[in-house]
């Protein structure tokens, strides 16, 4: 953010296992362009101990993404191995 803004605006949006609407996850969105530029939308959710990421073109597939992570780590068990990890800019990020 430069020194001319004060004001930051983040997106919020929300996140469910499947049509379960009694397990929702809310995190952030970012919106950019790439080398060519076509939007990017990046999502963030915290859930449980670790964070979910992805990266797609639209906010509607982010959502759709983020709903199927999100059951694979809930009722799959996705990241409950202890598998390896690798410090990427100063956070350990789980390798599957």
């Amino acid at each position: 953010m430069s020194k001319k803004n004060k004001i930051e605006i983040t997106e919020i949006f929300m996140a469910k296992p499947g049509n379960d609407w009694s397990r929702c996850f809310h995190g952030t969105i970012r919106r950019d362009v790439d080398e060519n530029g076509d939007p990017i939308v990046y999502g963030k959710i915290k859930l449980n101990d670790g964070y979910i990421y992805a990266m797609v073109s639209d906010q509607w597939e982010l959502g759709d993404k983020l709903d199927e992570l999100v059951l694979m780590v809930l009722d799959y068990g996705l990241h409950s191995d202890a598998g390896a990890t690798q410090i990427i800019s100063g956070t350990a990020c789980f390798l599957n």
